[in-house]
């Protein structure tokens, strides 16, 4: 009896502590109305402990796994707001990062078009030089020609002069000696002293010019 009674003492304790009421034990020969009573042998009593004992464990576990529930929400829901958090950073660096390729492509985009224009320029450039050259080679041709021309002139022009002088000296010489045989002839007569006089006044102007 006293077993007994220590047993539904431990199990009222448990039963307090999650708020349940606890149960009266009294002897049946100190009651002398028991119409309010439940009246348990040995056996009913520790079936009603060993079913009270196994609710309560039931309960105690399932508040356990309650908790655990609870607590396992509780780090899933920071689990998704860290996901989330980093979702949207990783969304927003997407973001930048797509804006720095569209800037990338632009500036990409804006150097082709000042390469391609820079050719061009180059392109016109070169054969804006090449006309150039062309015009300079078929000047510098006309040029050379030209100077072959006047060199031929000049060569013509020498032969000519040096036929010339060869003719003049020639006369010259003629005429210096004939100046000389008429020179040694004595004039005869006061004609002859004339005539002798007008050939060396030509014969001097001559040689003055």
């Amino acid at each position: 009896m006293q077993q007994e009674k220590a047993e539904w003492e431990n199990l009222n304790r448990i039963l307090m502590r999650h708020g349940l009421k606890p149960v009266s034990l009294a002897a049946p020969q100190s009651c002398g109305d028991t119409s309010d009573m439940i009246v348990l042998d040995h056996q009913s009593s520790e079936g009603i402990r060993l079913a009270l004992k196994t609710l309560v464990e039931d309960t105690e576990r399932q508040q356990k796994v309650m908790q655990g529930l609870m607590e396992a929400n509780r780090c899933l829901r920071d689990v998704v707001r860290l996901e989330q958090g980093r979702a949207s950073r990783q969304e927003q660096r997407a973001n930048d990062l797509e804006n720095v390729v569209k800037n990338i492509k632009a500036k990409i985009c804006q150097l082709e078009d000042e390469t391609i224009a820079k050719a061009c320029q180059q392109q016109n450039q070169v054969k804006e030089l090449q006309k150039e050259q062309q015009a300079s080679r078929v000047k510098y041709q006309q040029q050379q020609e030209k100077l072959q021309e006047q060199e031929e002139i000049i060569a013509r022009l020498q032969k000519e002069l040096s036929r010339v002088g060869r003719e003049e000296q020639q006369r010259a010489d003629t005429q210096n000696k004939m100046f000389c045989q008429f020179c040694k002839r004595a004039p005869k007569s006061v004609l002859d002293q004339r005539y002798l006089s007008e050939v060396i006044f030509f014969f001097c102007e001559t040689v003055s010019q």
